[in-house]
C-alpha cells in the first residue's frame, strides 16, 4: 500500500471508530508534542493496526475495552466504548466485557470503568443496558 492509500485507510478508520467523540481520540494532544511522530504513530494505530481484518472490527474493539479496562485506563477505554458502539457493539456487549475483567484485575477496575461507561452514555444520549426493559 502506498503512502496515499495508507494516508485515506488511517482516515476512513478514525471517522468509523471515534466520530463520536466530542474531544477526540488523542491525536491532537500527540501533535501538540510532536506532529511528524503523531502522523506516524496514527496511520500505524489506526491505519495498519486496527484496519486489518482478522478480527471484525465489533471484536477488536470489545477486546480494546476489556484490556484498557483490566489495565485500569480511563481515557482509553472512554474512547474505545465509544469506538465499540460505533462498530455494532450493543450496550450489554460492552458491560459484559467491563464486568469480565473482574476476574483480571479486580472490581475497583470494573466499577471505574462503568463510571466511564455511564458517562459515555450520557454524551451519546443513551440508555444504561439494564434500564432498557423499564422504558
Amino acid at each position: 500500500m502506498d503512502e496515499k492509500e495508507l494516508k485515506e485507510r488511517t482516515k476512513k478508520t478514525a471517522r468509523m471508530l471515534f466520530h463520536t467523540l466530542p474531544s477526540g481520540a488523542g491525536y491532537d494532544l500527540w501533535k501538540r508534542f510532536d506532529p511528524e511522530l503523531a502522523r506516524e504513530l496514527s496511520m500505524f494505530f489506526t491505519g495498519v493496526l486496527y484496519s486489518r481484518e482478522v478480527l471484525s472490527q465489533k471484536q477488536r474493539e470489545l477486546c480494546a475495552v476489556a484490556a484498557l479496562t483490566a489495565l485500569h485506563r480511563p481515557n482509553e477505554v472512554r474512547a474505545h466504548i465509544h469506538a465499540a458502539l460505533n462498530v455494532g457493539a450493543t450496550r450489554r456487549d460492552v458491560a459484559e466485557v467491563i464486568f469480565q475483567m473482574a476476574t483480571y484485575g479486580g472490581m475497583p477496575v470494573v466499577v471505574d470503568a462503568l463510571e466511564v461507561y455511564a458517562k459515555v452514555l450520557a454524551e451519546r444520549g443513551e440508555p444504561f443496558p439494564g434500564e432498557e426493559a423499564k422504558a
